[in-house]
């Protein structure tokens, strides 16, 4: 998308991506101060312009978001600390097991498979019936 803009564009792309101000991106990127404060707005409504920026926005979030394996490795680093034991510590551990799986899931089931199974023969005795 870049290829097919001029300097001036790309540069206000950029400009606008990193600060959002129309005026001061125009006037950066080499637009008259008179054009920058008057026409400025017209430059986004260029729809090659308007898809570069979002790329541009796109990928500043993107370098922005941790992976899971630097989350790791930086709760890694908390819990390894040679301090004492601390709540700090405590916790990055705890997230570091939540995260592997190293807790086991509890759960409790009531009721009977009696219960279950003549509810099961129910239906399918009325099922039989309507046919």
């Amino acid at each position: 998308m870049k290829d097919k803009l001029n300097a001036r564009q790309k540069k206000f792309a950029e400009y606008y991506a990193q600060s959002g101000n129309t005026v001061q991106s125009a006037i950066k990127a080499g637009y008259s101060e008179k054009y920058a404060n008057a026409d400025a707005c017209k430059i986004l409504e260029n729809p090659r312009v308007s898809e570069y920026i979002k790329e541009l926005t796109a990928k500043a979030q993107q370098d922005r978001i941790i992976t899971a394996v630097e989350r790791q490795a930086i709760l890694s680093d908390i819990a390894k600390s040679d301090e004492e034991l601390t709540p700090d510590r405590i916790r990055a551990i705890d997230t570091l097991n939540k995260m592997t799986g190293e807790y086991l899931n509890k759960v409790e089931v009531s009721g009977t498979l009696k219960a279950e199974q003549s509810k099961l023969d129910d239906l399918i005795k009325q099922m039989s019936e309507d046919e």
